[in-house]
């Protein structure tokens, strides 16, 4: 992830959660990695991540709360709360 960018996306995401299932030091049974994101990304991350896994012509609806699995990780994705 460029340093200046702060903003997780799809490949990002692969590449840390790839990190992590295949380093063998790391224990996840249970493991459940939460990122937070604003809530324009997190309707920009549901939306990528619904149109990876479903046809084309599958209607889109917004969740509040998204999960996927990769690699056998619990990858769960949560609005920000804003203060």
């Amino acid at each position: 992830m460029n340093k200046k960018d702060t903003n997780l996306n799809y490949k990002d995401l692969i590449q840390t959660v790839s990190e992590i299932v295949s380093n063998e030091k790391i224990y996840k049974d249970g493991l459940v990695l939460v990122y937070e994101l604003e809530e324009k990304r997190h309707k920009q991350m549901d939306e990528h991540l619904f149109y990876k896994s479903n046809p084309s012509e599958t209607k889109f609806t917004h969740r509040e709360l998204i999960e996927v699995e990769i690699g056998g990780t619990l990858v769960r994705f949560v609005k920000k709360n804003k203060k």
